[in-house]
Order: C-alpha cells, then sequence, then structure tokens
C-alpha cells in the first residue's frame, strides 16, 4: 500500500503536496488524488450539472468555497463571493456569483508589482428535460486544476501574488470574466499573466493545447522547456485568428483579460464526443492524463512565476490583438 502510494506521488510529483495530507487508503490509487476527488463531487448528480443560479451552482460555489478555506486561502476583499448583473443575449437579467481568493507571494507588499491570475469556470449548463448535463471535463476538471495548483502554492510560496478566480456563466457569454474586467477588484495592469484552464482532462490523443502563445511568442520558448509528463504530450495552437472557430482566443475566460491588454496562456483539451453533453461524466478521465495534465499545469504556473522576474509578457503581436472584435466568439467552451 505505501509502495503504491509512493509510486503515485513519483509520477506526479507536484501533486505529491496534494496526496500527503490523504489517509493512506484514499491515496491507495491515482484516482483518489485529490483533483480527480474534486473533480468527481462537483461533477456528482447532486450538483445537478451546476447551471447558473441553480441549487446546484450553489452547492458547487459551497464546496469550492470550503476548499478554499481548506488549503488556507483568504479572500481577495470582504467576501469569498462577488455578486454581478448581466443580460442574456435574448435581453434577461440574470445574476452570477464568481469566487474570488488570493494568496501572497515572496514579494508580497509591493502594490505596483505584478501577480499572476489563474482562472477556470465553474458553472456548467445544468439540466435540459429533466437529463444532467455533468461538466466533468468542461469544466469542473479545470477547477480542480486550480485547486490543485493553490494548494501547492500555499505549501511552497511563488514569487508574485496570485488571485485564483473561479467565473460563473460563462457558459452564457463569458458573463463572469466579462463582469470581473468591467470591474476587477485589483488594477487589471497588475497582473502579469492570465492563466486559463476549461476542459483540460480529456485528452484523448494525449495532447494538451496551450493557447495564447501566438499572441505573445514568448510564451512558447518558455513553455517549450516544460518536458511531457505520463503521457501527456503539450501541444500549441488554437490562437491564430484566420482559424475561425479553431481559434480559442474568444472562446473561454481569458478573452476578457486579453482584449484588456493583459497576456494569457489558456490550456485545454480539443473537443470530443462528449462535449456539452450528458456524457461528460467523471467516469470517462483517464485519471492518468489527467493528474499528469494537472501536474504539468502546477510546473507550467511555478515557471510563469519565475520568468515574470525578468520577461514583461505584455508585449503582444499588434495583428494577434487587433483580430479579435470586443464581441467575442459566437460560444464557449
Amino acid at each position: 500500500m505505501l509502495k503504491l502510494a509512493k509510486t503515485i506521488c513519483s509520477l506526479f510529483p507536484v501533486l505529491a503536496i496534494s496526496l500527503a495530507h490523504l489517509p493512506l487508503q484514499a491515496a491507495e490509487i491515482v484516482e483518489t488524488a485529490q483533483p480527480m476527488l474534486d473533480v468527481s463531487k462537483l461533477a456528482s448528480a447532486e450538483m445537478e450539472g451546476r447551471a447558473t443560479e441553480s441549487k446546484g451552482n450553489a452547492l458547487a460555489r459551497d464546496y469550492i468555497i470550503s476548499r478554499l478555506q481548506q488549503i488556507g486561502l483568504t479572500p481577495c476583499k470582504d467576501e469569498f463571493v462577488h455578486e454581478f448583473e448581466f443580460k442574456t443575449r435574448q435581453g434577461a437579467l440574470r445574476k452570477g456569483k464568481n469566487i474570488l481568493a488570493c494568496s501572497s507571494g515572496s514579494m508580497s507588499g509591493h502594490a505596483t508589482a505584478p501577480m499572476m491570475a489563474i482562472t477556470a469556470h465553474y458553472d456548467h449548463l445544468g439540466e435540459r428535460a429533466g437529463i444532467i448535463f455533468y461538466g466533468a471535463d468542461d469544466n469542473a476538471s479545470g477547477v480542480a486544476a486550480v485547486l490543485a495548483i493553490a494548494e501547492a502554492m500555499q505549501k511552497k510560496p511563488p514569487q508574485h501574488d496570485v488571485m485564483y478566480i473561479l467565473f460563473d456563466a460563462e457558459e452564457l457569454g463569458l458573463s463572469g470574466s466579462r463582469a470581473f474586467a468591467a470591474k476587477p477588484v485589483v488594477d487589471l495592469a497588475r497582473i502579469g499573466i492570465n492563466i486559463n484552464f476549461d476542459m483540460i482532462a480529456r485528452g484523448d490523443k494525449g495532447e494538451l493545447y496551450a493557447s495564447g502563445a501566438y499572441h505573445t511568442p514568448a510564451l512558447k520558448d518558455l513553455l517549450l522547456s516544460l518536458d511531457g509528463n505520463q503521457g501527456v504530450k503539450l501541444k500549441f495552437g488554437h490562437d491564430r485568428p484566420e482559424q475561425g472557430q479553431d481559434d480559442w482566443t474568444k472562446q473561454s475566460d481569458h478573452l476578457p483579460f486579453f482584449l484588456a491588454g493583459v497576456p494569457h496562456i489558456y490550456f485545454g483539451v480539443e473537443d470530443h464526443p462528449d462535449y456539452h453533453k450528458p456524457g461528460d461524466t467523471v467516469e470517462k478521465i483517464n485519471p492518468r492524463f489527467y493528474l499528469g495534465a494537472v501536474d504539468l499545469l502546477t510546473r507550467a504556473s511555478y515557471l510563469l512565476d519565475q520568468a515574470m522576474l525578468s520577461t514583461d509578457f505584455r508585449v503582444k503581436s499588434k495583428d494577434g490583438q487587433a483580430a479579435v472584435s470586443k464581441e467575442g466568439g459566437k460560444g464557449s467552451r
């Protein structure tokens, strides 16, 4: 039993931090590593698909806040929850609730020092005609990765302050991230980079994409130094204007940051047969790939933190910036 737990930690060294606090029997198999536990909870029937303003969405929010508190994070302002209003494309007035938590880096105290924003959306499609759209990959997987990175960085603080944002209403026109960008709790000029996760668990070909380097070439040069881990192949792309709907620049919560001039790197997998369907369940996640992806993304976050000491990622491709309209794309992931 102990040998197997050590094996898991050797396969996923960064996740060893998360596994260390688990009871030994909970670490016997890879599926019980904390990110898998978080995905399983957020994509359970109890959460009813986490649609904005639903009971399941509120339950998911409560669970996420409890995990943030367990990790030791504090609200960025007085409360974890930041409510906002938005209009749907049909003109209906709706309300959403973003979750914000902050942690201090070793350079904390410098009011103008850059910080990182690590983000993922926690809402999904809810129920339709009594059928639950579980949203395990989209985007319980991204939320669990944010939590894993937050836990790692609490144990081993980065150089820079970090804001962890779990957005609501991404599935309704990126409304949560748009609301944050319109009324940020910190000056957006302080955010040196946005690291966004959306659908990172179903790499059926063993591929995880980093999108955004077209607009900020220095990011690709940096991330190329990351070695693949346990069958996770890091690829670059889905960020060129001529790709149309295959350009992911418009399709998740990094878009409002990008439009505000904040560099971003978005990690995700390509669409799979269960995208936006009831079949997006935790049982279809390959734990080895997913935990390898979380490990890789944790190392990427530390790498970007170190690079920010000497690199200003705000130098971007001008044509890439101009190619994205303020309206964003037709849909969202």
